[in-house]
């Protein structure tokens, strides 16, 4: 049995696949919609070479495309590396370099820094920009294979602040991701379907990811995104 992550996502769209996992302003996203758009964008990554264990960063504020593409990187078998969107070319060329990430999926607002920093590391920037973003998508079929990753497979490489040296990315395996939601979502409430969390913290953080994103699809809870 596979200990990959994105078997949250999978395991609750067919369960509570009609409830609606993300919220912004007028848009919801169903967890039928999020598996759905996971696989797609899994077969995206697919034709671009992806195989397991390669990084992929993802440069996104808080908006329904974050879950979409960070599940689809798992899915696929590859490890996110979630990013600041207010980085600097010359970080994102660094958080790029050092992990060794192959793509970035970067929000249109900040193509510029994206764009430039992805091409100096010698990645492929993906800029996601809604309209035109959807159209990418719909031009591959839904791969609904999750890839097969071991508990103790690296998941995401978070990096630190960076306050007092140099940024380092530290690992965070499928298992790890998983217990740490599955604690957080007990102990903050033991919240599950029907249930509301407000998504205020970036998701690119670890609170927002553990604590709202991870916790919310592992248990079929709405999260509303700000």
């Amino acid at each position: 049995m596979s200990e990959n992550l994105a078997t949250i996502l999978t395991e609750t769209a067919a369960e509570h696949g009609d409830r609606t996992a993300f919220k912004l302003d007028d848009v919801e996203l169903s967890y039928s919609v999020l598996d759905g758009s996971s696989a797609r964008l899994a077969a995206l990554l697919k034709s671009k070479g992806l195989e397991p264990g390669d990084r992929v960063g993802l440069m996104l504020p808080n908006v329904p495309y974050f879950p979409a593409v960070y599940y689809a990187i798992l899915r696929a078998g590859g490890i996110v590396v979630p990013m600041n969107v207010l980085l600097k070319a010359r970080e994102v060329k660094f958080y790029v370099g050092d992990s060794g990430a192959k793509l970035l999926f970067a929000w249109h607002d900040f193509a510029d820094a994206a764009e430039k920093g992805a091409a100096e590391a010698g990645a492929e920037c993906i800029l996601v920009k809604p309209g035109d973003f959807e159209k990418l998508v719909l031009e591959h079929e839904p791969d609904s294979e999750v890839a097969d990753r071991a508990a103790d497979d690296t998941a995401v490489i978070l990096y630190t602040s960076g306050t007092t040296g140099t940024p380092k990315g530290a690992e965070l395996t499928h298992s790890n991701l998983r217990k740490n939601c599955e604690v957080a979502s007990i102990a903050l409430g033991d919240f599950g379907p029907g249930d509301t969390l407000l998504g205020a913290l970036p998701l690119f953080h670890s609170f927002g990811q553990t604590c709202t994103m991870n916790c919310a699809v592992l248990t079929g809870a709405r999260v509303t995104m700000l």
